[in-house]
């Protein structure tokens, strides 16, 4: 038995294969402050401080996951590598990330419904 099917057999989520793509910068363009968060729930730890639109803040981002839901406003997530916090902020350059951000709170999901961005288990 495969690890991922045993996974699936004792109930538990296999982790997305992160496909490998080219990762896209993406402007946050909704009116919502975004967490960068280390798996793809909402109730996963933060791993990096909140985005802004205001800011001008952005990520970039190599591919998306149905991961879970926040409210009644889906469930696309993307995997980031860096983010950019805008400025005035703590650094002012982009920072490497490892970690996930609500689709719909980025851009409204627009490079997932676009195509933009691969699924990561593609």
């Amino acid at each position: 038995m495969t690890a991922v099917a045993a996974a699936a057999a004792v109930g538990l989520a296999a982790e997305p294969a992160l496909a490998a793509t080219n990762p896209t910068w993406i402007g946050l363009s909704t009116s919502h402050g975004v967490g960068v968060y280390s798996n793809y729930y909402a109730s996963s730890s933060k791993i990096a401080p909140d985005l802004f639109p205001a800011n001008g803040a952005s990520v970039e981002a190599d591919c998306w996951v149905a991961g879970g839901y926040v409210g009644n406003d889906g469930d696309v997530w993307y995997h980031v590598t860096w983010i950019y916090l805008g400025t005035p902020s703590q650094t002012g350059f982009p920072q490497p990330a490892n970690g996930w951000v609500f689709g719909p709170y980025v851009d409204g999901a627009a490079a997932f419904h676009n195509g933009t961005l691969p699924n990561c288990n593609a």
